[in-house]
């Protein structure tokens, strides 16, 4: 009997080549969908598919990665606000396809592959990933739906189930009371190789003033949903219009916390004051922009380096293992740069 590798151990497109033919079963059976093809779209921590269909739209299949740390009542909760999005039709975002049974989440389980995961089907959004059109015009309209999402999360009243998590803490995916979540692992024996004394010591006082910021937050407001994703490759501008992808990192928070995860994705780049010039600017013709501390806004990108580097060096994949000392190192060097300039 041939013997197969093991799924942490293959590339994210030796995973998708698995992971297809049980993908096609599972559209068939769950969503009653003939998909003519699959087409593999990214290769960052889900596996996600353009499902081609004869003569129809395509679709989106996300299948949950193994190294996910959310469960299916997350999914649920996170179609949940989706579909209240929709619902209003103010915010552009893609409308989730149910199963036959009429669940918004269906499960997907094959041989070779770790566990039982969780699987999300979405309507198709055409036009350019932001990341592909870093335009002034673009930025703006980025700093437009992120304002719109927060005003619209002020009047979301969620169902009695509902259930995410809180970013209540710098690590708020490791919160325990969720099956499954992300183990800690930058402070312990696991990541020693990582994490030598000296680099140690700099990713404490980081997460001593992350911390403090966040907990300053929760103890003087009332936080509401978040997506703390909303990074370039997470919208699409579509005939100029800015959609909102993938809200599967959910959390309770605050604006400023979710700005801070947006911005991460801008701050190291060389034209990073124009591009905040332009997002703060599309803000602010919705709503006030919340930022009144600048440190308090850097502390908090300085987090979101914390939270990325804890997930790599958790993570089992060969891919995320083979970078995680790239990555570490540069963190380092930003943290060393935040600590010279913020005092």
């Amino acid at each position: 009997m041939e013997r197969r590798k093991p799924f942490h151990d293959l590339t994210s497109v030796g995973q998708a080549r698995r992971l297809r033919p049980h993908a096609i079963k599972l559209l068939e059976g769950a969503f009653g969908i003939h998909a003519v093809r699959l087409r593999q779209l990214t290769s960052a921590s889900n596996t996600i598919f353009r499902v081609e269909r004869h003569e129809q739209s395509p679709l989106v299949l996300r299948i949950a990665s193994p190294k996910s740390c959310h469960g299916p009542e997350e999914a649920r909760s996170e179609l949940a606000w989706l579909e209240a999005l929709c619902r209003d039709g103010h915010i552009d975002v893609p409308q989730a396809v149910h199963t036959l049974a009429g669940d918004p989440v269906a499960a997907i389980s094959a041989h070779g592959t770790p566990g039982v995961r969780h699987a999300a089907l979405f309507r198709w959004i055409p036009g350019k990933m932001l990341a592909d059109s870093l335009t002034i015009a673009n930025v703006a309209a980025h700093g437009r739906l992120s304002a719109a999402l927060h005003e619209r999360a002020q009047r979301f009243s969620p169902p009695s189930w509902f259930r995410i998590r809180s970013y209540r803490d710098a690590f708020p995916y490791s919160d325990a009371s969720f099956t499954p979540s992300e183990p800690i692992v930058l402070f312990g024996r696991l990541a020693k190789a990582l994490m030598p004394p000296e680099r140690k010591a700099v990713f404490q006082k980081i997460l001593d003033r992350v911390q403090h910021v966040i907990s300053d937050l929760h103890h003087n407001g009332v936080p509401q949903v978040i997506h703390n994703d909303l990074h370039v490759w997470n919208v699409k501008i579509s005939r100029g219009a800015p959609y909102a992808l993938d809200f599967e990192d959910l959390l309770w928070g605050f604006p400023l916390q979710d700005l801070a995860t947006t911005l991460y994705y801008y701050r190291y780049r060389d034209d990073y004051s124009d591009l905040l010039t332009a997002f703060r600017g599309g803000y602010e013709t919705v709503r006030p922009w919340p930022v009144v501390d600048t440190r308090r806004l850097e502390a908090l990108i300085a987090g979101r380096a914390l939270l990325l580097a804890n997930y790599v060096a958790a993570s089992e994949d060969a891919e995320d293992r083979a970078f995680a000392p790239e990555y570490l190192q540069r963190v380092e060097d930003r943290f060393r740069r935040f600590l010279r300039e913020v005092g």
